[in-house]
């Protein structure tokens, strides 16, 4: 399964806020986390990923048939299998996104 889900990739674009901290906003999933520098923002976006996905998972039914959250399952499953906000922070593609 985890060589299936190998082609989904968790991305997201980083923006830099006025107090210096790093906003990270998930692509596709409207999900965003903020942190004090690129890597806790990371894992913070990791960890909320995981916590989603345990809720989409838990409550698949409602989510799996709802039109803007249908297209994440396969992303949740990749959360599920990888089961570590480190692990999930770690994989997050990033792009800088320029004002």
């Amino acid at each position: 399964m985890e060589e299936i889900l190998n082609a989904y990739k968790f991305t997201a674009e980083k923006y830099i806020e006025d107090d210096g901290s790093v906003t990270l906003s998930l692509n596709g999933i409207d999900l965003v986390e903020n942190g004090e520098d690129e890597q806790k923002a990371k894992m913070a976006l990791g960890k909320a990923i995981l916590e989603y996905s345990a809720d989409y998972y838990n409550d698949y039914a409602f989510y799996s048939h709802s039109p803007n959250r249908k297209g994440h399952i396969p992303y949740i499953f990749k959360a599920l299998l990888m089961d570590s906000p480190e692990r999930i922070g770690e994989s997050i593609l990033i792009t800088t996104y320029k004002k």
